[in-house]
């Protein structure tokens, strides 16, 4: 008996998504990740669920011991490491919408697998790394 492939798609999808969400205090990030340099990201996407080939964006909150995490600069670029190439698309920050809030536009993954997004975030002239890893 043959499976319907979109059916089975959109169950991973599901699966990925949910697998990685989460629940911390009284928010519901999308996506949580620590840093060695005792930052917190919360990662909000404004695209729910995730899918392929939409461009889409997403709120990225940092904090750290003392809350919220203001006038940090951040760079963003991803790829998947198991194909050799990167996003389609550079994302950038474009604004911080909150103190501690951050806006990413033009995010855009075109196909399921294994992808990874690196953060680097420079605070007060010292630069934290983040690596965040996960599955469409």
């Amino acid at each position: 008996m043959s499976k319907n492939p979109t059916l089975l798609a959109k169950q991973f999808l599901f699966f990925a998504i949910f697998y990685y969400s989460p629940v911390w205090s009284d928010e519901n990030p999308d996506l949580l990740l620590e840093t060695d340099g005792g930052y917190n990201l919360h990662i909000h996407s404004r695209l729910q669920p995730l899918a392929i080939n939409q461009i889409h964006s997403w709120l990225l909150e940092l904090k750290d011991e003392s809350g919220a995490v203001t006038a940090a600069s951040i760079s963003v670029v991803g790829g998947m490491p198991e194909h050799d190439h990167g996003l389609p698309t550079q994302p950038q920050v474009t604004e911080e919408v909150e103190p501690g809030s951050y806006l990413i536009e033009g995010i855009r993954f075109h196909m399921p697998g294994k992808w990874q997004m690196q953060f680097s975030i420079q605070v007060n002239g010292i630069v934290t790394n983040a690596l965040l890893e996960f599955q469409l």
